[in-house]
């Protein structure tokens, strides 16, 4: 058995710009699809030639296509975005900046910016203020499933290095830019904390050796103090006769 595939829709831009498509696939595979440009089918697989030829020469097919595509579709998307217009208003986008490690020491940096309507949506990473798209990596727009648009943006970078990176968001429903910038994680203060332990024993250990230092010299000082006391004492003893006899002798 094989499984035939299609899709067909349009698309009507805030300028009122209109773009109709259909695509066929055969076996999971992209097969045939309609190009607005050309008003013609354009064969995508190479087994779509019989297809495309048959279909371009049919050209009450052709002339059908486009009236469907680039009129009444375009009509009932009209009436639907009036119908829900309240609720299809422009949304803000919110950004959140978060990191990740990487290869090689290196750290991978990530903007989700979510919640946002209508789709058209531009996102990139500045680095020092400068924008670096080729450095930005983009994932596709999707759907968030409550009516507004997601997306992600990320950069690869040197975590120890010091450029400030910002994720910058541009969206019709803002009145200027939006600039997330990546707060730089400190580094381990581990070191810090042994250093500051380190000169606090050492401080500590100083003084210690300082009083104890004091307290033998001071123990010395006392024995001296004592020994040279009682010498005195029996010099004073000894003296004091001296000293009154030498008194007397001169009286």
């Amino acid at each position: 058995s094989h499984t035939l595939q299609f899709m067909y829709g349009c698309e009507l831009g805030r300028d009122n710009s209109i773009r109709g498509y259909e695509q066929h696939a055969y076996d999971g595979g992209d097969y045939i699809s309609y190009d607005p440009s050309t008003h013609t089918w354009v064969a995508v697989a190479p087994q779509a030639q019989n297809t495309l030829r048959k279909w371009n020469l049919d050209t009450a097919y052709l002339q059908q296509a486009r009236a469907y595509l680039e009129g009444e579709c375009i009509e009932w998307l009209r009436k639907y975005l009036e119908q829900g217009k309240a609720a299809l208003q422009s949304k803000p986008p919110v950004a959140q900046v978060s990191d990740r490690s990487s290869r090689n020491g290196l750290a991978t940096l990530s903007c989700r910016v979510h919640g946002f309507y209508p789709k058209e949506v531009a996102v990139v990473w500045l680095k020092n203020g400068e924008p670096q798209p080729q450095e930005t990596s983009l994932s596709g727009v999707v759907p968030s499933g409550d009516g507004t648009y997601q997306t992600w943006a990320t950069i690869e970078i040197d975590p120890s290095s010091s450029h400030t990176y910002t994720c910058c968001v541009e969206h019709a429903s803002l009145g200027a830019d939006l600039r997330v910038a990546w707060d730089k994680k400190p580094e381990s203060n581990l070191m810090l904390i042994v250093g500051i332990v380190l000169a606090v024993v050492l401080v500590c250990a100083a003084a210690g050796a300082a009083v104890a230092l004091r307290r033998r010299q001071a123990a010395g000082y006392k024995a001296a103090a004592s020994h040279d006391g009682s010498n005195s004492s029996g010099s004073n003893h000894g003296s004091d006769p001296c000293v009154k006899g030498e008194q007397r002798a001169g009286v």
